[in-house]
């Protein structure tokens, strides 16, 4: 992204966004408390929080799916790529570092059937909105001229962290190698949108490496 990025978000709008997602941890704890099953708790918790993150940030979508129309050629070019890296790296830290994704364990997948089309929407197109809306709030204001690198690291090192926090369970190993994953991950997702100019992108690979690991995981 050669060109300053004019911000359009209110303070305001970013502290509440940031508050929507901070909410999908808290609210899945709540409702754990009366389900006693997490993984039904956590998928309440980011469908229906995430759909009120999607609401209040309507027209950043509409505005960055209107760049898709502008550009469909680099965008079509940045969703194989995206897809393709952050694919390889959900496989390397699923099988090798180990490290806490944030989806459903195949058992819970396959054992709780009725809830699968929930999990599945949850875990995948839902996630994908947190995560990318999550970090364009979070960068919103910075003068991204001639700084890419920096704003693609800073995304990735104060969201990872805030993912981790979230929805990591308090063990130090466990905490590191899932640190890196979210950095890493949104640092992926943070060159897509300087590349492309929007968020669809990043949306759409983790909306489809998501579906992919969790269907292949219950075939």
């Amino acid at each position: 992204m050669s060109e300053k990025t004019v911000s359009t978000l209110s303070t305001k709008h970013i502290v509440i966004s940031t508050a929507l997602i901070i909410s999908v941890r808290l609210i899945a704890v709540l409702c754990d408390r009366f389900v006693s099953q997490n993984a039904i708790a956590l998928m309440f918790a980011v469908n229906v929080c995430t759909a009120a993150l999607i609401v209040y940030n309507w027209q950043l979508i509409d505005r960055h799916c209107g760049r898709i129309r502008d550009n469909l050629p680099d965008t079509l070019l940045f969703t194989v790529i995206g897809t393709a890296v952050f694919g390889l790296w959900t496989w390397i830290s699923k099988d090798f570092l180990k490290a806490d994704l944030l989806l459903p364990e195949p058992l819970a997948l396959i054992g709780i059937g009725y809830a699968r089309p929930g999990m599945l929407a949850a875990f995948s197109i839902m996630e994908a909105c947190m995560v990318n809306i999550g970090f364009k709030n979070l960068t919103d204001h910075l003068n991204v001229r001639n700084r890419e690198l920096q704003a693609i690291l800073f995304s990735a090192v104060l969201f990872g962290l805030l993912m981790t926090l979230l929805f990591t369970e308090p063990r130090p190993l466990l905490m590191l190698s899932t640190y890196l994953y979210w950095m890493i991950a949104v640092g992926i997702l943070s060159y897509l949108y300087n590349q492309s100019h929007s968020i669809i992108p990043g949306i759409t690979a983790v909306t489809l490496v998501h579906l992919a690991v969790m269907i292949l995981s219950i075939i």
